[in-house]
């Protein structure tokens, strides 16, 4: 295991969160060699490590190659079985199964556009396969779902769980909101209809250890572009801000929605991390030491650039259940920087 993700890990365990609820019982994570994926895989690999625990680890992914390279150290590992497959075919696993974890879904924003069928049904067969399969254990099931649900809102307040907003069904790169909003209500549907337990967390813009170096987001575009000593050249004056949240800091978010949560839905966002676009390329370039790069602007159009407010989700509901955001921006990106410097 990397060492900033096993940092990472021994600290999202010292939590307060019922982790004995997870001895003796098995889990189905999707995605798993994903960012979110694997640092689930790895914190109950962790769980069996110091606990002795006894968790059965199903890590289901689209690439072997590429989960048996992550997971390298562990395949020898009785506990741990890692699945090849797309996840719009169904799922043949005929042993028991507790918990489910979906969180396999595109997050390449080019995808959206260059795949647009397949982010859909990605996200749409995807979900209600994974579902059946937790029809058939009586699993307890979580939909890793994204801040993008909530559209086009009009209000300057902190976005609750009730809120929705509009979502252009025609513009194609609504695939990705359309169909995560599609599977949310598949996981509703399927709690109405046959009583499974459910939970729907939707993350706010994730980032850390685990992300890939060709995902073409901006964190890790900027990230590339300072370890190679490039300047990070910027199309706008980068004052539209975002919410940010550290991995470890989602996936506790995660477990205490799983294990502590009575609601269906939960919010999962650092509202002390709201940076501008500009603000992070500045934190991407003092990450490296004896960084070369600088930020530059090449502005083509100056009229039209608009300072959106950002979309800031309100986290009460899981602060209610202990969770709080612990990793700052600034120590966020630091130990992203240090993951792919060692990569």
């Amino acid at each position: 295991m990397n060492l900033i993700i096993e940092e990472d890990i021994n600290n999202i365990l010292k939590e307060n969160i019922k982790w004995e609820l997870l001895k003796d019982k098995s889990f189905l994570i999707t995605g798993a060699s994903g960012m979110v994926g694997q640092y689930i895989v790895f914190l109950l690999l962790k769980l069996n490590e110091i606990k002795k625990y006894n968790i059965k680890i199903v890590a289901l992914c689209h690439n072997k190659q590429k989960a048996e390279k992550i997971f390298e150290e562990y395949l020898k590992t009785e506990n741990l079985t890692i699945i090849a497959q797309d996840i719009e075919n169904k799922i043949e696993y005929n042993e028991k199964i507790d918990y489910i974890v979906h969180a396999a879904s595109p997050a390449n924003p080019i995808r959206y556009s260059t795949d647009p069928v397949g982010t859909i049904l990605a996200n749409t067969l995807g979900t209600n396969n994974t579902l059946e399969l937790a029809q058939k254990n009586n699993a307890k099931y979580c939909y890793i779902s994204t801040m993008e649900i909530y559209g086009k809102l009009d209000t300057n307040t902190d976005i609750s769980e009730q809120e929705y907003g509009a979502i252009d069904s025609i513009n194609v790169r609504s695939c990705y909101p359309e169909s995560k909003k599609m599977g949310e209500n598949l996981c509703i549907a399927y709690k109405e209809q046959y009583g499974i337990d459910i939970k729907i967390i939707r993350l706010a813009h994730t980032y850390g250890p685990g992300m890939s170096v060709d995902d073409p987001r901006v964190q890790c575009e900027f990230m590339k572009k300072v370890i190679n000593d490039e300047n990070v050249i910027l199309k706008s004056d980068g004052s539209t801000k975002r919410t940010y949240t550290y991995i470890s800091d989602a996936i506790s978010g995660i477990f205490y929605s799983i294990l502590e949560g009575t609601e269906n839905v939960y919010n999962v966002a650092n509202k002390d991390a709201i940076i501008s676009i500009r603000e992070l390329a500045n934190l991407i370039i003092k990450a490296k030491e004896d960084s070369k790069s600088k930020l530059l602007f090449e502005i083509q159009e100056q009229k039209g650039w608009t300072n959106v407010p950002p979309k800031i989700m309100n986290c009460d509901k899981l602060e209610k259940l202990g969770w709080k955001p612990m990793v700052t921006p600034e120590k966020g990106i630091k130990r992203m920087m240090v993951y792919f410097l060692k990569r």
